[in-house]
Parts: structure tokens; C-alpha cells; sequence
């Protein structure tokens, strides 16, 4: 154990003993870091011992006479001062304030600089007080059309506009002409089933025949005396004297039998295509059929009345049966007539039993989609007469539209709400506007109008024309009211469209042939 530590153990140890540790450290001085600091018990905090002093350059206090600061490791003589730069370099003495804070003051100056030019180039950038553009990508509210669309309409821009069903369209302007083919003496009707086939009804049986060639392809002989043919979707009921059969379009295959037991006159499909109403003329009655399963699921009684014409809306809630026909050549034109409006969607036990005279022979009837009103065509009386459903469930007859001479035929156009009339002896079409009630076009044309069909698109009417020598097909344009005819060599009596609309049979009832034209 040497001099130094044995003084800091023994603090009694006398003032010789440490001079003579003084003269071996000033002898061998020892590194810096190896030389033990004074404990702060042995240091006066008033004023330096007689044998300590200060080092001028850290100015901590150290032992007298040593010749290196054992803190700084730098000369405690100032004579001797080493020539290295200090370790903290001190402040010049005539220094200012500004002098030695200018590099943050200049960085901080910069920071609020770029902060002032940001915002101030926001301020003046172009449109700064426009609208925000999530704002104005928002489109302003649609308005909304006053009266509920009809079925197959959309509201646009406050306005019900009709969407033409796809994969649906009508005969070319310039059609090609098949036929005249001959059919066999018991036919008593036609109906398209595509582009290239047509069936036939007959006493045996219903027959498909070729478009092309008007030959027999195959014959269902388990649908014997068939009478007339409707389209009802992806079938077709063919009417017999007491029942309906229900044969596959595709396949000609006889699907079900309905039992009615008596002759239907009339078959009108809903837009939905979910209910079918049949007139019973024999039986005063309208069977109503579910399309779903093929059954007649009710009847309704229309007392002693014989109805035939059958018109329904698109809700199925409302429709109009009439007890008018079409007289055969040399006939006399019925009288009277009465018109039934009815609720197929009701019990027959719980209809409302309105019975509506009228006197003209009412041959056609219609329903406007939304059912609010009817149309009936009086025959004898060349008019068309309004009927205005109540809210107590009755009817009334508006004033009456004057016609062409003996209106038999009513259809509907759903594109810009219309209906055409179709008349006899006034060789004429009229087109009318269901929401104003005007006539907006009549076409006449060469011959007498017997039969006509609309286009699935609403786009052309097609109109059986007889002549003096032969007859013709009248395709109007229901955009221009555009006619054009083109002659056939016979006189067609009935006018049967495809579900596409891209052909039409003419069917010749006395001279049994068909022609096809597509």
C-alpha cells in the first residue's frame, strides 16, 4: 500500500507524511485518469486549503504545485500552456448575443419562411373558395315522375319512358314473301311458333309446317278439333269445343290438358304472364288460368250475358269482358251489347257485379297498364268509349271519341302511350294518345282493314288488306306512320306475328293458304 492511500484511509496521518506524498507525485505524475480526486470531506467549501489550488483552465480545485490538472489533463501554468485547442472552447470575450445564436435563429427563420410561402400559396392558388369537387361530383336529385311508370317503363329526368325488351324487333321494311301455301279444307288457324316452323289447327290435330317450304314436319294428334291457337310464353293453348291443350313451343310436345268443359272465344295473357283470362260464351263466364301449372283456378258468372272480348291491366287486378262480335259477311250488325268491368285477382263470389250497357256493338275492348281506364269500341256507333274506374269500385263513361267507320280492332302501343284502332270499312289505322285522349294519326289505305298485329318493340304495325283482285300486308312505321304495302295474290284474312317479331304468317281463311314473310 503506498503514501496516497494510506493518507485517505488514516485522516490523523500528519502534515510530513504529505509532503512527502506531494514530492513523489510531482517525482513520477501520474496519467490522468489514474490520479484519485481529493474526497470532497477533506475540501473547505469557503475557500481552498493552504495546500490546494485552482486549475485556470477547468477551474477545479486541485492539489498546490502540480504541475498537470489531474481534470483536464491541461498545464496549471498559464507560461506553460499547450498549444492544442481546448477541449471547450470558450466564449471570446467582446462576443454578442447575436454572434453565438445566429445558427438557430437562422433555422428557425427558414422553418417559419417555408411555412409562411405554403400557406400564402394556398391562399392565392386558382379557385380557392370553389366548391371541393367531392361536392360538386355529387349529381342533384333526380326529379321524380308524378304518376307510377307503366310495366316495362322507367322514370327519367321526371319522365316515364318505355324500355324496349331485348332480343325483340319487327319485320324489314322489304320482307321476303314464302308462299302462297296450301292448307288443308279443316284449317282454322295459324300461329307462328319461330322463324322456321308454323303450326296449324286442325279437325286431326295440331301440324307444324316448314316456313320455307310449307310442308307438314310433324302432326300432334293428342290435341284433336282444334279451333284457335294463342301464344302464352314458352306454350300454346290450343282451344278445342271443351278444352284447352297445352303444347310446348320447343318441342310440339302436348304438356297437360285443361278441362273446361265448354268453348272458349277470347284468351288475353297479363304482363306478368302469371294469369290467363278465357271467355266461356256458352257458359256467361271468364275462366281464370294460372300459367304456373295450366289449371283454371276460378270462374266468374256474368249472369245471362254471352262475353267474348277480354282486355286486362298489367296488376291483373282489373278487366273489361264485352259481349260484342264480329258479324260474319252478309250478317246483320248487332244492336246492343253491355260491357263487365271485374277483378280477376277476386273470388267470382265477391265481385262487385257492374254491369255497363252498351249500345253499338262493343267488338274490342282495352285496359291502359296501370289500370286507371278502359277502352271499349263500339262498332255500330264508330266511337271509342272511356271508362273511369271510381274509388267506390264503379265505372263511369267518359265522352266519347269519335272513330273511324266501324272500329273493330283496339291494341296497345306502350312506346309514348298509344293505342291504335283498327277500322273495317274506314280502310283505315287511327292512333291515339291514351293521356290526352287526341287522335294523332290516321293512315288510310287501298283496302279494307281485316286484321292487325303490333311488334313486340313498338315499332310497326302489320294490317291485312283485302282487294278487288287480291290482297296485300301494310307495314306502317308507328314512328313516321309510314305505309308500305306489299301484295300477296290472295286476300289474307288474319295477321299472326312471332315472339321476336321477325316474321309474320298471313293466313287466307277462304281460300285456306298462308304466306310467311320475313
Amino acid at each position: 500500500m503506498d503514501h496516497e492511500t494510506r493518507s485517505d484511509i488514516e485522516p490523523a496521518s500528519s502534515a510530513a507524511d504529505a509532503r512527502e506524498a506531494r514530492h513523489a507525485a510531482e517525482a513520477t505524475p501520474l496519467p490522468a485518469q489514474w490520479s484519485e480526486p481529493e474526497p470532497p470531506s477533506r475540501r473547505s467549501p469557503a475557500a481552498p486549503a493552504a495546500d490546494e489550488a485552482s486549475c485556470p483552465v477547468c477551474l477545479e480545485r486541485i492539489a498546490a504545485g502540480v504541475v498537470l490538472c489531474p481534470e483536464c489533463g491541461e498545464p496549471t501554468d498559464g507560461s506553460k500552456r499547450s498549444v492544442r485547442a481546448p477541449s471547450v472552447p470558450d466564449a471570446p470575450p467582446d462576443a454578442s448575443w447575436l454572434s453565438l445564436h445566429w445558427r438557430p435563429l437562422v433555422t428557425i427563420g427558414a422553418i417559419l419562411g417555408l411555412i409562411s410561402t405554403g400557406g400564402a400559396l394556398r391562399y392565392l392558388a386558382p379557385h380557392r373558395f370553389a366548391p371541393s369537387r367531392a361536392a360538386s361530383a355529387v349529381p342533384p336529385p333526380a326529379p321524380v315522375c308524378g304518376a307510377p311508370c307503366w310495366s316495362g317503363e322507367s322514370c327519367q329526368l321526371g319522365r316515364c319512358v318505355w324500355q324496349r325488351p331485348n332480343n325483340v324487333g319487327h319485320l324489314v321494311d322489304a320482307p321476303s314473301v314464302a308462299g302462297p301455301f296450301s292448307l288443308p279444307k279443316d284449317a282454322f288457324d295459324a300461329l307462328p311458333l319461330d322463324r322456321d316452323r308454323f303450326a296449324v289447327a286442325l279437325s286431326s290435330g295440331l301440324e307444324v309446317r316448314s316456313s320455307r317450304t310449307g310442308e307438314a314436319l310433324s302432326l300432334v294428334t293428342e290435341a284433336p278439333n282444334v279451333r284457335r291457337l294463342h301464344r302464352v310464353g314458352e306454350v300454346v293453348y290450343a282451344t278445342s269445343p271443351s278444352r284447352i291443350y297445352v303444347i310446348d313451343a320447343a318441342t310440339t310436345r302436348l304438356l297437360k290438358t285443361i278441362e273446361l268443359g265448354e268453348s272458349v272465344g277470347d284468351i288475353q295473357v297479363g304482363a306478368s304472364g302469371r294469369r290467363a283470362l278465357a271467355s266461356l260464351p256458352e257458359a256467361h263466364a271468364v275462366a281464370i288460368l294460372a300459367t304456373e301449372y295450366h289449371a283454371e283456378i276460378e270462374r266468374i258468372q256474368f249472369g245471362d250475358d254471352p262475353v267474348r272480348p277480354v282486355a286486362v291491366d298489367d296488376s291483373g287486378t282489373r278487366a273489361i269482358t264485352t259481349t260484342g262480335q264480329l258479324p260474319l259477311p252478309g250478317q246483320r250488325e248487332p244492336s246492343g251489347g253491355v260491357a263487365y268491368p271485374f277483378d280477376p285477382s277476386r273470388l267470382g263470389s265477391e265481385q262487385d257485379r257492374v254491369r255497363t250497357s252498351m249500345v253499338g256493338n262493343p267488338a274490342s275492348a282495352l285496359m291502359s297498364p296501370d289500370g286507371s281506364v278502359g277502352f271499349v269500341a263500339l262498332r255500330a256507333e264508330n266511337t271509342l268509349v272511356p271508362l273511369t274506374w271510381l274509388p267506390s269500385g264503379a265505372v263511369r263513361q267518359e265522352a266519347r271519341i269519335t272513330t273511324c267507320r266501324e272500329p273493330e280492332q283496339i291494341e296497345l302501343v306502350r312506346s309514348d302511350r298509344r293505342a291504335i284502332v283498327r277500322c273495317n270499312e274506314g280502310r283505315a289505322i287511327q292512333v291515339f294518345d291514351l293521356s290526352k285522349r287526341e287522335l294523332l294519326r290516321a293512315v288510310t289505305f287501298p283496302g279494307r282493314a281485316l286484321d292487325m298485329a303490333v311488334a313486340p318493340d313498338g315499332a310497326q304495325a302489320v294490317v291485312a288488306l283485302s282487294g278487288d283482285e287480291a290482297g296485300s300486308v301494310a307495314l306502317v312505321d308507328l314512328k313516321t306512320y309510314a305505309a308500305k304495302v306489299h301484295p300477296l295474290g290472295g286476300e289474307p284474312t288474319r295477321i299472326r306475328l312471332a315472339p321476336d317479331g321477325g316474321s309474320a304468317l298471313a293466313l287466307g281463311d277462304r281460300a285456306k293458304v298462308a304466306w310467311v314473310l320475313q
